[in-house]
């Protein structure tokens, strides 16, 4: 095990009462072999089911969400913005402020909603006409977005790294999992980078990166990479979501996501 820092710089932009915080890029460190033992016969499967046990014990939260996606081969820059999440029913808010490409667009969802449908308002121009109604798997949003509002979150993100594991596992294909200590945030963490190093059409990832808080056994940020290129030590990006400055259960109801 070894210990980094990776802490997250500030800036001064405000939205509806939030401090939004830059997160930085991705450290390609290479991993720390595991640590031998059978309590760790299987880290990732036992951080999982701890994280899985500590979201359902959540009402809410909200903080900062940084997000920084490939779509269409092109990587956005990192997109910051509050969020506001609310566990059962399912409930969704995020307002993005930077950079200025995306700053005024906002994503409202909430499944206690009887039409099912997502509240988005595009930033710039396009947004001032107010807030659209749109399926959750609506074309053009998806066009831009790697994934619907639906699967935004922290219980989505254990569910992406337990399916794409699962998957590797039913093919009977390796997986590698090494464990590190890390600060993110100003925060303790484990990091656990996973390897699919056999390439497959279905394959999620050929890296994927997760931290996770020490404290609250929630994943703070995740990051999945493609395999390297010709030449290349590190595969390029291909997502990496951070959620930072997080309060729980503060008593998020519907009228956040009601526009």
């Amino acid at each position: 095990m070894r210990v980094r820092s990776w802490a997250a710089g500030a800036a001064a932009v405000g939205l509806v009462g939030f401090a939004v915080a830059q997160v930085p890029k991705a450290d390609p460190a290479k991993p720390a072999p595991p640590a031998p033992g059978p309590a760790k016969a299987d880290p990732l499967g036992a951080m999982l089911a701890e994280a899985r046990t500590a979201h359902g014990k959540l009402r809410d939260y909200t903080g900062t969400f940084t997000r920084q996606e490939r779509v269409g081969g092109v990587l956005s820059a990192e997109q910051v913005g509050v969020m506001k999440v609310r566990v059962a029913p399912a409930g969704v808010y995020v307002g993005f402020a930077r950079p200025d490409a995306v700053a005024g667009a906002e994503v409202a969802y909430s499944a206690a909603k009887k039409d099912g449908k997502v509240r988005y308002r595009p930033a710039g121009v396009a947004g001032r006409i107010g807030f659209q109604v749109l399926p959750t798997d609506d074309p053009k949003f998806l066009a831009d977005h790697r994934h619907p509002v639906t699967a935004w979150g922290m219980g989505p993100i254990l569910d992406r790294v337990s399916a794409a594991v699962a998957r590797e596992k039913a093919l009977n294909n390796p997986v590698e999992v090494y464990t590190s200590e890390y600060r993110f945030a100003n925060r303790a963490v484990t990091r656990y980078e996973v390897l699919t190093r056999r390439p497959h059409a279905f394959r999620y990832a050929a890296r994927m990166v997760v931290y996770v808080d020490d404290e609250t056994k929630l994943p703070v940020r995740f990051e999945a990479y493609d395999d390297p290129k010709p030449g290349a030590t590190a595969g390029e990006l291909i997502e990496a979501y951070s959620f930072t400055d997080l309060k729980f259960n503060t008593g998020v109801g519907e009228s956040a996501f009601d526009y």
